[in-house]
């Protein structure tokens, strides 16, 4: 194949006078060129303002995340409470513990008392000698509050109301609600009766997750037992998202209200307590919900056996342990577009082998603009033993290459 050349490359001479050319056309449009002064640095855009929180008429309230166990919002949260009706939920709780155990069945047939039959307040209208089943009693204890349905339930499961009331206690301790006594299983008004608006918060969520059944219950607007149709007291029963959970009237005539709401792979729990009125409570509910839903957005951190971080120690064998999550953690953070949490892993002081895969060895914090929201464990992803003399020195050879 014949090649061409160019005039250029056939004469240096012109190659020379070309490059020259053009280093001079350079240096003249440089000259010409006048100094600019530098562009302006342009101010970071600050984030926009958190949604505000919604002003609550209700003595006490709390707004509890169940995902990640984050409080969005407390009101008197604190505050020694009548928990009136609430109660129930415990009762609610020691039955599922019941059904769990396989002490009784949803089908089983309830022995009714004459103290059930005989109690004030809300019923469900149940009496000695009608069939009634462990399913129907839980029909009437959440939808309509029925105390008779609570004491039936009590003496079913214990025998007697009082060691049904040492079971609601128990677990009140095993829940860690602190500020929380019960003296009945019914909710009416005796003294003594105690607890708070973050207990019975703390109580509902473990109520939800442990089991969960009884959402396909406590939702409901209505239900039928003995040709009686009744209707659920909870102001916002029947509407979409919401599966719950309670309602109680203190002797004051003040209303007590606990709502379990879903939304987009989301639970909230809202507790309200201490309203003038039904229809108060159910707007504080409210109120509260859109707080949780458009004021909060939820962002997935890891999932169970993420690596968060890696521990290094030449004393180990092997001598680098990765650290992960044991299950899914999630975080709710303002919703604020372009924000996002951060993490900082915080080892155990002083962790030493022989370590255990599974075990914890530190804490995974998640920030906020420096504000820790929440610190859930992480744990090694396998086993570490102690290093022998001859690994211990090959770790250092390596270390020094």
């Amino acid at each position: 194949m014949k090649c061409i050349r160019s005039p250029a490359a056939r004469h240096p001479r012109l190659r020379i006078a070309a490059l020259v050319l053009v280093a001079a056309l350079g240096s003249a449009i440089a000259a010409a060129r006048p100094d600019l002064p530098p562009l302006p640095t342009i101010p970071a855009l600050p984030l926009p303002p958190r949604m505000l929180a919604p002003q609550i008429g209700a003595r006490a309230a709390v707004l509890l995340d169940v995902n990640s166990g984050q409080t969005l919002l407390a009101q008197n949260a604190d505050a020694a409470v009548n928990p009136s009706g609430l109660v129930k939920l415990m009762t609610a709780f020691v039955l599922g513990q019941a059904e769990q155990q396989g002490l009784l069945h949803a089908g089983s047939t309830v022995r009714v008392p004459v103290s059930a039959w005989r109690v004030a307040g809300s019923r469900m209208f149940i009496q000695p000698g009608l069939p009634v089943t462990v399913a129907q009693l839980e029909d009437g204890l959440l939808i309509d509050g029925g105390n008779d349905a609570a004491i039936a339930i009590a003496k079913d499961v214990a025998g007697t109301t009082g060691g049904f009331v040492d079971l609601m206690n128990h677990d009140a301790a095993a829940l860690d609600l602190r500020r929380t006594h019960f003296v009945n299983p019914d909710g009416l008004p005796q003294a003594g009766q105690v607890s708070t608006a973050m207990d019975l918060a703390r109580l509902s969520s473990a109520l939800v997750r442990d089991y969960p059944a009884v959402l396909g219950v406590a939702g409901r607007a209505t239900y039928t037992y003995d040709h009686i149709r009744q209707f659920n007291y909870n102001p916002l029963a029947g509407q979409r998202d919401v599966d719950g959970l309670g309602v109680g009237l203190t002797d004051h005539n003040l209303w007590d209200l606990d709502i379990c709401a879903h939304r987009s792979g989301r639970t909230l729990i809202a507790v309200v307590i201490g309203a003038p009125s039904r229809a108060a409570a159910g707007s504080d509910a409210s109120a509260l919900l859109t707080y949780g839903w458009n004021g909060w957005r939820q962002e997935n951190i890891g999932k169970p056996g993420q690596a968060v971080a890696l521990l290094k120690n030449l004393d180990w064998s092997p001598d680098v342990l990765s650290v992960v999550t044991p299950y899914t953690v999630n975080v709710v953070v303002p919703a604020q577009r372009g924000a996002h949490a951060l993490t900082r892993f915080v080892a155990l002081p002083g962790i030493r082998a022989p370590i255990k895969a599974g075990q914890t060895v530190g804490s995974l914090d998640i920030l906020w603009h420096k504000q820790v929201l929440r610190s859930v464990p992480v744990v090694a992803a396998s086993a570490v033993q102690p290093a022998d003399w001859f690994v211990r020195m090959l770790h250092r050879v390596e270390a020094d290459i």
